[in-house]
């Protein structure tokens, strides 16, 4: 994420300058006062959400995410951008920007860096962003440490059961995992979603659906599978007669640098006929278990 230099004043256009060196660039090119050659995140991030550090023992690990509202008014206009919100890869973005840090499956702590509405000032961003590098500093995290990306070769396999007024969609995916100490073998995700609709259509065509997600991880290694952990996403409602939705996926995992833990990410479609969001979600992270080779021996008996 980039603030360009975009206001006439010196002093603004000084801020803006500052604001683009500190979130483009590491700290070796800050200290030489040059700007990185490429944008600092991992190839293969979403657009919307990228893992920016780690702490290093790979308990904690930090996201920059930005909050989309790119929606057109009833003329067809070209949606308001703030002067300066342009994002790691030097494009215009309309919505807020915020950096997360997280411990397991738990959020510890959000610094929202610039704000949908009113438009932040890059003095004020500067700022911010230097508070939440200097508090990540603080719980260990590295931002020159990014880890890699693992994503499925295929399409997840569905199926979907239905009895009553129940149903069930389960998809399950398989990522290689690139590198690390299980370097070759496979991680499985299985998403199930239920989804219960709270009145029988024929009876109250207006009645809402309650639906919940499940995120079962495992480590398949020849024809053993070792559960790894599980995630949750929902209850929420929504509506079919407002043509409504709410549709989660598993979307691809976030390497450690050692490839020894990863991050569980999810893709969520959400909405209804008056507009709808499409985000990545951060489940959690999983530790990998140590591979049979590495396992501590046992010892030898006592003479």
């Amino acid at each position: 994420m980039a603030l360009l230099a975009c206001f006439p004043s010196a002093m603004s256009r000084r801020s803006c300058f500052f604001l683009a060196v500190l979130l483009l660039t590491s700290n070796a090119a800050l200290a030489r006062g040059k700007a990185a050659a490429s944008p600092r995140a991992a190839p293969g991030m979403p657009d919307d959400l990228q893992l920016i550090g780690w702490s290093k023992d790979e308990k904690r690990f930090a996201v920059r995410l930005y909050e989309s509202s790119e929606e057109n008014n009833e003329l067809d206009e070209p949606p308001p951008y703030c002067p300066g919100y342009v994002n790691h890869r030097g494009k215009k973005f309309v919505g807020g920007l915020r950096l997360q840090l997280f411990e397991g499956k738990q959020l510890t702590g959000t610094w929202n860096i610039q704000d949908p509405q009113p438009c932040t000032p890059p003095e004020t961003a500067r700022d911010r962003l230097a508070q939440a590098k200097a508090a990540l500093a603080q719980q260990g995290v590295e931002l020159s440490d990014m880890g890699g990306v693992a994503m499925p070769s295929q399409k997840a396999k569905t199926t979907s059961k239905r009895k009553g007024r129940t149903w069930v969609t389960t998809a399950a995916s398989a990522v290689a995992l690139p590198s690390g100490p299980w370097a070759g073998q496979r991680v499985e995700v299985t998403c199930r979603v239920e989804n219960q609709e709270q009145a029988d259509p024929e009876e109250d065509p207006n009645g809402s659906v309650t639906s919940g997600a499940t995120f079962t991880v495992g480590l398949r290694s020849g024809k053993s599978l070792t559960p790894l952990g599980e995630f949750t996403l929902g209850p929420t409602d929504w509506s079919p007669m407002q043509a409504g939705h709410w549709t989660p996926t598993f979307d691809r995992l976030l390497l450690s640098p050692s490839g020894k833990s990863f991050v569980v990410l999810a893709h969520l479609d959400d909405g209804n006929m008056r507009g709808g969001t499409s985000s990545s979600v951060v489940l959690g992270l999983v530790e990998l278990p140590p591979p049979p080779e590495s396992a501590s021996p046992m010892s030898a008996p006592a003479r």
